[in-house]
């Protein structure tokens, strides 16, 4: 019951400590080793959705579990949250590299348009064996809580910050494709992309389907349109301006749903 009502007190805290300690657990030994493995880097990176649902089986049972995994079924809202989710980070993406063409930059080489095809097995994986074990933890499980305590807006803050720092082992690995991006362009990146999380996930009545959606396109499209560093010789301005372009994104969103976003939620959505 002592465990029990330190959860009750604390989820937040608890959450985000187990979370490090378990995605850390698998993720430092590739550090040290200087050796990356696929396996351990995808049991790491289900540490928020594992956690998320092992908080949520000790506090409310099978009941809480049930309504936390229902939320990956709610699929009926609008379409424009899908064409959004899919959609989105394409078009943020493609800008920048115009943006960057328009400046002086190198037209990046660009995939063969005959293996597009390929963007379908590229985006399951994603989903499935890398987003899948994040959004529920983070989306899931801390959003609603942060939300009733501080309003939309510092809830998306604080879940940026954090959500991009829990991957900084990766930034150690240097066969990782995270160890040549700067880190504070890193945080800003999820910082802003929490906003626009949040923002899906309160407007479709906390789909957690649409945040998956949305997440998994996003990553899948920096994978396949040439904006990271391997792809542009090194050169970072492409993606600098692809976040400038994603703060512009998120802070539209604010200042729309200011008002709201400031408001603390009276009710949890546990």
């Amino acid at each position: 019951m002592k465990r029990k009502g330190l959860l009750e007190k604390h989820p937040i805290i608890i959450f985000f400590v187990l979370t490090y300690s378990f995605s850390w657990l698998f993720w430092m030994p590739m550090v040290s080793t200087n050796h990356e493995s696929r396996l351990l880097l995808i049991i790491g990176t289900f540490g928020p959705t594992l956690v998320a649902l092992l908080l949520t089986g000790i506090d409310r049972g099978w009941s809480g579990l049930r309504e936390l995994l229902g939320r990956l079924l709610i699929w009926r809202v609008n379409i424009f949250w899908y064409l959004f989710s899919f959609l989105a980070t394409m078009l943020v993406v493609m800008a920048s590299i115009g943006i960057y063409v328009k400046i002086g930059g190198a037209v990046p080489q660009f995939n063969d348009p005959r293996k597009i095809y390929l963007v379908i097995p590229a985006f399951a994986y994603v989903l499935f064996l890398s987003v899948l074990g994040e959004e529920i933890g983070w989306r899931g499980y801390v959003l609603p809580r942060l939300q009733e305590k501080h309003g939309a807006l510092l809830a998306s803050l604080i879940i940026g910050v954090l959500w991009g720092f829990w991957h900084l082992p990766e930034f150690w690995m240097k066969s990782n494709f995270h160890s040549q991006i700067p880190l504070v362009l890193f945080i800003l990146q999820d910082i802003a992309l929490s906003i626009v999380l949040t923002w899906l996930y309160n407007g479709t009545g906390k789909s957690l389907l649409i945040v998956n959606l949305f997440h998994a396109a996003s990553n899948t499209t920096l994978g396949v349109l040439p904006i990271l560093p391997m792809d542009t010789g090194g050169d970072l301005r492409p993606l600098w301006i692809a976040v400038v372009l994603l703060w512009i994104v998120a802070t539209i969103i604010v200042v729309v749903n200011l008002p709201v976003w400031l408001k603390q939620r009276k009710v949890v959505d546990r």
